[in-house]
């Protein structure tokens, strides 16, 4: 680690109080994920969301507190353990809201502290310290968890990469480049949401191979009957953290338009 760098970016651990307050450490994430848009199709009249599942988190976190540790991590985010995410330096402020993939990231993290409030330790771990042979004692986590996470943070890159597309400014290219990004978070949605919970868990090793959390995750999880994935279906899942049923339809639509992928083990290993 170049530590010089690390001190030059400076750490600081901040409490994003209920209800959006004005120096909140994710406020302005909160308030971007919560915008509307004038809707255009005439069976969609007056003002809507430009993302279901974002307004849902927005709303969710109205009336949550949480700790917010700003630090250099090379631009990622973590949520190590119930009620804190660690995120980069570079997203305080309005930096968070820089782009739809940034959104996307930090949706995915409180999606994940969402999880650790279930609190039932083999298949949703608060993070917090439990000693257990084979798996992490802080920050533990399962590749399941990821799957919801990635389905929550992908559709909010979804919906305001789509709002971008073809607004004054922005060129041939860059809405091809971002009819692509539409098109992949379709296909992932697809296997995300499938009717086998064990492939998209694959799927999640296969897009991020280098990672050594969904590998070390992969490799226990393969080794325990139920795969650590817990009964009943992803949306039910969503619905229990407190997503609304438009936010899930919405997913159901936009994985609909994808095209699912089937991942052997042998694939990732």
């Amino acid at each position: 680690m170049n530590f010089r760098k690390f001190l030059s970016k400076g750490v600081s651990l901040k409490k994003q109080a209920p209800g959006w307050p004005e120096d909140g450490p994710i406020s302005p994430c909160l308030r971007k994920l919560a915008d509307t848009i004038q809707a255009e199709s005439p069976d969609e009249m007056g003002i809507q969301s430009i993302s279901a599942v974002g307004a849902d988190l927005a709303r969710i976190y109205a009336g949550r507190s949480l700790r917010v540790l700003f630090v250099d991590t090379g631009g990622s985010g973590v949520a190590p353990w119930r009620g804190l995410i660690i995120l980069d330096t570079e997203l305080r402020g309005e930096g968070q809201v820089k782009s739809p993939g940034t959104l996307a990231m930090i949706s995915h993290e409180l999606t994940h502290l969402l999880q650790r409030e279930i609190n039932q330790s083999h298949y949703w771990p608060s993070g917090g310290l439990r000693p257990a042979l084979g798996r992490r004692w802080v920050g533990d986590s399962t590749n399941y968890m990821e799957v919801l996470s990635y389905i929550v943070g992908w559709t909010v890159e979804h919906d305001f990469t789509a709002a971008r597309m073809g607004a004054a400014g922005r060129t041939d290219r860059e809405n091809a480049r971002d009819k692509r990004t539409l098109e992949r978070i379709k296909d992932r949605l697809a296997t995300l949401t499938g009717t086998d919970p064990r492939n998209a868990c694959r799927l999640v090793v296969k897009i991020f191979p280098d990672n050594a959390v969904y590998r070390q995750n992969l490799d226990l999880e393969n080794r325990i009957p139920d795969g650590r994935i817990p009964p009943g279906s992803w949306h039910s899942w969503l619905q229990q953290m407190g997503f609304s049923r438009q936010a899930i339809d919405h997913i159901m639509i936009l994985a609909s338009q994808g095209s699912p992928e089937l991942i052997e083990l042998d694939q990732i290993t």
